[in-house]
């Protein structure tokens, strides 16, 4: 008797012999199954929810067993069968797959909850048949799982169509009479379902579901646990015209000639847009590719060539690669190119080679000899041996991210790759060593392990941005990456996380959309600086040994969270350090935020509370964050501390989910808090403490380190911005910067004065703003000249001085770069790398049409990527509106700005006062243009909607933001509108607070100030 659910049956054949004791009993076999499925099933026993019946194997197989029973007995015992029969048959119509409430079977993947996170649909997910969907969630279903692809694919650059066929490999892990799979815009050609030793299945239903992007064959039997099964599709698809999937890029040759190559983008859910896949981080395979090509080029896997065949007189050949190791579909990466390459061994027999077009190629050594160094570096600090033979590094002409870490192919956009001592400045060559050592620290975290599911995307990027700093050092030692780590990660993560409109680093996502919206700030940076701050208190050398524990008992394998923090622990318990990592770190992973440590000191006693800051005071979050009322947005602190009778001496307070008080002794005169800014916190003095710092910073304050002071300005700047203290005291501490002659405390200070600059643009103090911003920066103006000399930092703080110099208008400088400009335009004279964003900028801010249309000739011919995003960046500081204007029109068309570089220029032409205007009126008139070019399933969209409207600072522009994205799909900008519009609301919340107070400084302190400065007026 046979009994089937939506998703799975169960067969049952009973046979009685009624009588006496004798042989006849018999426990009879379905007759379709072969020898060889009955190898793979394994019987039950004492389990009723594993197949629906309970065999006791012993009576079963025991030597000399036998069933016996009377007439009436069996009678009984057929009735209490067919009782059996039905209770199994609702079992399995309600609890297997396809229920109306999708509910999951089998065995729960780390790190995801076994039951669906949302509501199903109210209404029946409908096929593109017009049949019911059968399958409502869109998560696949567990019960079968790919060991094995077989790729075979063969796109045309010409035609841009895209033949392939996938074999797969199954195991079931439950009965089921379905396979669900993805696959988004393939035109599946034909399908098959075969046994071991080929023997096929009917495959009853086939049924396609654009929303989940999903796939479903309905069987005419059941999958049964534990055996193997082939999946066949043959299918069509074209190269995409977007920047994900299998998609169509080129360049310009040497001739002017345009090239073609494909090349892919998966990253999160787009390999079911290459090939039909189970497109989920856990259901990691191995794969084998093969890739039919032009003689002409040449094709890039994840793996090396095997071997490379001619096909008869097709004059085409086909790769053939070797088989990959276990990975995630999201690391697959082939491209096909006609790309030329440079390659060394590694220290550790690794062949690494990095890609390029052919105009490009002499700009590939620096990324080779860093990317050596940075491999064999952490070769060693994992402690776990890179299990693949090569490392290829390739440069993408058109890529959206700044680059992919596909396992054995990591793609780049041009500018993270190439180096040219004679075009790269410092801080575009810094770009380039930080990039390559974020992607390869991912050849470890993320793809030797990867997280269960997205929900721990930190666990990937997070850990990749914290070792992207320690790489860099190894390879240029002198560039203090620990200290700009400050700037670079933990900064703009404090800055992000004290929004309302935040999450937690660890958060919920289901659906395409939401995955790429945790693409963010907070996934990378803040992850990285957690990590940072669990350093600080565990050392350097039981990170280290946790992270290699971690990897090695994950290897090849998906990881949760808690999977690190149990790693952790067993290191620290080892070296007698009693720490509960889990209960520390929960408290900064699974709740947005951070706290805000308040503290005084009176008669050498310091108190120090905490609560949750937020800048914002409009209670404005977002509805799909539930309060985390477990932890109630109270943490474990790690208060660090210095005071003026040991400041080099570090003392730690831990504040366990509590307020605390502790000695300093009575004669501190000045307590300094989060000792090199290590810790995710902001710390709040009294009136007495603010002013005991100012006074150490004002007379003396190389007593602090560059990190402190640039903690400080961090600190006091962001709490005028939430209106817990005057900006007058901010700029009381400001003035110590006429002495401060490091990078790191300039970077924090300049950021923070620029934006009070936009803040004010409206009003009288804005002018004042420029005119005191400049009375700070003059000594320095001219102490370090023009000249492109000195060290790393030293370039890099040049950069940023001459470029406040110019911004505040100061004569010198302006006619410096304006000279500069010309003579480069006019007699091609050579403008060192460091000085030309800001000769280049201002050469166009003051210029002439025809200065910017120069700039665009050499955007269109440079073969320098790090030239042409100068360019991009310059023609966006125009005064003309007819250019600007055009400018923002190019974005439209991909043959004058391609796409990758859409959103650089609205970022570039949003800081400009004049075009802030102009490119959001720009995107709100293309934006269904523009939403269909990135796609909704893109965090550039959520990019673009902060860019364009971050800087608005009045109700009437706030009004009509939220007015035209009230009825306007943003997908996975949604959490960016968020963040943007509680942005606005903190500009409008600025000028309450510290408009009056503000400008009463300025006033008070320009009318006083001993020198006058000449101030250009424009």
């Amino acid at each position: 008797m046979q009994l089937r659910g939506v998703f799975g049956s169960v067969k049952i054949s009973v046979q009685v012999r009624l009588g006496g004791p004798g042989p006849g009993a018999s426990f009879s076999r379905d007759p379709t199954m072969s020898d060889h499925d009955v190898d793979d099933i394994a019987f039950l026993t004492g389990s009723p929810n594993e197949s629906g019946f309970m065999v006791n194997k012993r009576a079963m197989y025991e030597p000399g067993a036998v069933m016996v029973c009377s007439q009436k007995r069996a009678c009984c015992v057929v009735s209490m069968g067919f009782a059996a029969i039905i209770a199994v048959a609702l079992i399995v119509a309600f609890t297997k797959p396809g229920c109306p409430e999708a509910t999951y079977i089998g065995e729960p993947v780390p790190g995801f909850s076994s039951r669906p996170t949302h509501s199903p649909p109210t209404t029946p997910p409908t096929a593109t048949n017009g049949e019911e969907f059968p399958w409502r969630d869109v998560r696949l279903p567990f019960h079968v799982r790919p060991l094995h692809y077989n790729i075979t694919l063969h796109p045309n650059l010409t035609t841009r169509l895209v033949e392939g066929h996938v074999t797969i490999k199954l195991t079931a892990i439950e009965e089921t009479t379905a396979i669900i799979i993805h696959g988004h815009e393939l035109n599946i050609t034909n399908y098959s379902l075969n046994k071991k030793y080929g023997k096929p299945i009917e495959i009853l239903k086939f049924l396609v579901y654009p929303p989940h992007q999903q796939l479903y064959l309905g069987l005419n039997e059941i999958l049964r646990r534990g055996s193997n099964y082939t999946l066949k599709l043959g299918f069509r698809t074209s190269l995409k015209e977007g920047l994900e999937g299998f998609y169509l890029s080129s360049y310009i040759s040497a001739k002017g000639e345009r090239r073609y190559l494909a090349t892919t983008h998966f990253e999160p859910t787009s390999a079911r847009a290459a090939f039909p896949c189970f497109d989920e981080p856990h259901m990691k395979a191995q794969f084998f590719l093969s890739l039919v090509r032009e003689p002409q080029h040449i094709a890039l896997f994840n793996m090396p060539v095997q071997e490379t065949l001619s096909l008869n007189d097709t004059g085409l050949v086909v790769d053939n690669f070797e088989e990959s190791k276990t990975m995630s579909t999201y690391l697959v990466a082939f491209v096909v190119c006609d790309y030329k390459s440079v390659s060394n061994m590694t220290r550790h027999n690794i062949r690494l080679s990095v890609y390029a077009p052919p105009t490009m190629i002499g700009q590939a050594g620096y990324a080779l000899q860093v990317a050596s160094h940075i491999f064999d570096f952490y070769q060693d600090f994992f402690g776990v041996k890179y299990p693949l033979p090569k490392q290829d590094l390739i440069a993408i002409p058109d890529f959206g991210a700044g680059a992919m870490e596909n396992w054995g192919l990591i793609t780049y956009r041009e500018t993270a790759l190439m180096f040219d001592g004679n075009h790269t400045s410092s801080r575009a060559q810094q770009g380039v060593a930080v990039v390559i050592a974020h992607e390869l620290a991912h050849q470890w975290f993320g793809n030797l392990v990867t997280m269960s599911w997205w929900s721990d995307l930190w666990l990937n990027e997070g850990f990749a941005s914290f070792m992207e700093n320690i790489g860099t050092k190894a390879a240029q030692p002198g560039w203090a990456m620990e200290e700009q780590f400050l700037v670079e990660k933990m900064q703009p993560a404090l800055a992000l996380d004290a929004l309302l409109a935040s999450h937690p680093i660890s958060t919920p996502v289901r659906d395409p959309a939401q995955i790429e919206s945790i693409f963010d700030t907070i996934s990378y940076k803040k992850g990285a600086s957690i990590i940072s701050m669990l350093e600080s208190f565990i050392g350097h050398k039981m990170l280290a040994e946790g992270l290699q524990l971690y990897l090695k008992e994950n290897e090849f394998g998906n990881a949760a969270t808690d999977d690190l923090w149990a790693a952790l622990t067993k290191v620290t318990k080892k070296h007698n350090n009693e720490l509960d990592i889990k209960g520390i770190m929960d408290t900064w992973t699974l709740q947005a935020g951070f706290p805000l440590v308040s503290v005084t000191l009176q008669d050498g006693r310091v108190s120090a509370s905490q609560a949750r800051f937020v800048v914002c005071e409009e209670n404005v979050t977002d509805p799909n964050e539930p309060l985390n009322t477990t932890i109630g947005y109270r943490w474990h602190v790690p208060l660090t501390y210095i005071t003026s009778e040991q400041p080099h001496e570090q003392a730690m307070y831990w504040m366990n989910l509590t307020d605390v008080e502790f000695e300093v002794g009575k004669d501190v005169k000045w307590v300094k808090f989060n000792v090199g800014q290590r810790g995710f916190f902001r710390v709040s003095y009294d009136a007495v403490g603010w002013a005991g710092l100012i006074s150490l910073l004002r007379n003396n304050h190389t007593a602090l380190s560059s990190a402190d002071r640039a903690n400080l300005v961090d600190d006091i700047f962001t709490l005028v911005k939430a209106g817990t203290i005057n900006g007058s005291l901010a700029l009381e501490l400001s003035l110590y910067l006429k002495n401060e002659t490091r990078y790191i405390p300039w970077h924090t200070a300049l950021e923070h004065l620029f934006q009070w600059v936009q803040l004010l643009f409206n009003y009288p103090a804005h002018t004042q703003m420029l005119q005191y911003i400049h009375t700070l920066i003059l000594p320095h103006y001219k102490r370090i000249g023009w000249n492109d000399t000195g060290t790393h930092l030293e370039r890099l703080l040049r950069s940023k001085i001459l470029s406040a110099a110019v911004y505040c208008g100061d004569t010198h400088a302006i006619q410096e770069a304006k000279r500069m400009f010309h003579e480069w335009r006019v007699n091609s004279t050579f403008i060192p790398p460091n000085l030309r964003a800001v000769v280049y900028s201002t050469g166009v801010r003051y210029g002439t049409e025809e200065d910017w249309r120069h700039c665009w000739k050499v955007y269109n011919s440079s073969t320098f990527p790090s030239e042409k995003k100068l360019m991009l960046m310059a023609m966006a500081k125009t005064q003309n509106p007819w250019l600007m204007q055009q400018f923002l029109e190019y974005t439209l068309d991909s043959n004058k700005i391609r796409h990758q570089d859409v959103l650089t220029v609205l970022q570039e032409v949003s800081k400009n006062p004049s075009g802030r205007l102009p490119a959001w009126r720009m995107v709100r008139q293309h934006w269904a243009q523009i939403s269909q070019l990135f796609g909704q399933g893109s965090f550039t969209i959520g990019s673009i909607i902060k860019a364009v409207t971050s800087t608005f600072t009045s109700a009437f522009d706030l009004g009509e933001v939220e007015s035209f994205f009230k009825d306007v799909s943003v997908g996975s900008g949604e959490r960016a509108l968020a963040q943007a519009l509680e942005t606005i609301r903190l500009n409008i919340q600025w000028h309450e607070h510290n408009l009056d107070d503000v400008s009463h400084w300025l006033d008070q302190h320009m009318t006083q100030a001993e020198t006058q400065v000449e101030v250009d007026p424009q």
